[in-house]
């Protein structure tokens, strides 16, 4: 990872920019739909730091590179992190390829190192992301402290959360059902769910990475536990949780992975799953690509 992306909270924020022409109308598109407050300098004032001061985020987006430059020194002074339009070796952060659904952003980044190709991306796969998925995780936030509530342990709730996905809430949520409607399926749902049941799932471990299914990510992405030899699968086992226990078949024999099933965990075998079948364990198969 040649840089480390993150997210900046813009509620309640201000954002400066310093610029012009299509470049500064470049930036002004990017942050229209944020709730950040964005002030925009003339040339004049963005050389000086106190200009800044307070700011979240600074961009610049100016031809002239000494001017340019003074104005990213002025916003470093001012302890701000900031962005100069197409000079990287001046930027504290680049901007990615960005696929916007409100509460759900993509980025696709290089690092400065090749917009096009991050651009690229997000041009394949923008289509595919649906519009209501800002919603959904806007709709999940304001029932967070619920679900804490009732599922206080991480993975338990990692159940309950992973069924709401793949319910009737989430496709309500996702058709703008009015809010009223929304609620009740939710109060359903939870109480639906009030023991959570754990899951398994067996996936071949010879399973090329490239040629997992969709399902088969969704279920890496939601795992507790991997049952993995160790230095074994090591691409598929990348793609799982980072939080997720990597555990070797000796340690995780049919009676340890039954006690993590009765506390709700999801557990996927990157290993043979006879051994857990012919103890009565019945894990269901992960699809990959025909041919596999």
């Amino acid at each position: 990872m040649d840089v480390f992306p993150a997210f900046y909270p813009l509620a309640g924020r201000r954002v400066g920019l310093a610029g012009e022409g299509e470049g500064l109308a470049a930036r002004l598109r990017l942050l229209s739909g944020s709730p950040a407050e964005l002030v925009v300098f003339d040339p004049a004032s963005a050389v000086a730091a106190e200009s800044w001061a307070g700011m979240a985020l600074g961009f610049v987006a100016l031809p002239d590179p000494d001017l340019a430059s003074r104005i990213a020194a002025a916003v470093r002074a001012a302890g701000v992190p900031v962005n100069v339009m197409d000079r990287p070796a001046l930027c504290d952060f680049t901007v990615p390829a960005l696929i916007d659904r409100g509460a759900l952003v993509a980025a696709f980044g290089t690092g400065g190192a090749s917009p096009l190709v991050a651009a690229r991306l997000r041009a394949e796969l923008e289509p595919r992301v649906p519009e209501g998925l800002g919603r959904l995780a806007r709709f999940l936030d304001d029932h967070k402290a619920e679900l804490r509530r009732r599922w206080p342990d991480p993975g338990a709730r990692r159940v309950v959360l992973s069924g709401l996905l793949e319910g009737p809430v989430a496709a309500a949520v996702l058709e703008g059902r009015p809010e009223a409607e929304l609620r009740d399926l939710l109060s359903l749902a939870l109480e639906g769910a009030a023991r959570p049941a754990g899951r398994l799932f067996a996936l071949p471990p010879s399973t090329p990475a490239d040629l997992l299914s969709l399902r088969a990510l969704q279920v890496l992405s939601s795992t507790d536990v991997l049952v993995v030899e160790p230095g074994g699968c090591d691409e598929v086992a990348a793609l799982a949780r980072r939080e997720a226990r990597r555990l070797p078949p000796a340690e995780a024999g049919p009676g340890e992975v039954a006690a993590l099933l009765a506390e709700g965990r999801t557990v996927v075998l990157l290993v043979d799953p006879a051994p857990w079948r012919a103890a009565g364990l019945s894990p269901a198969d992960l699809p990959v690509a025909p041919g596999v």
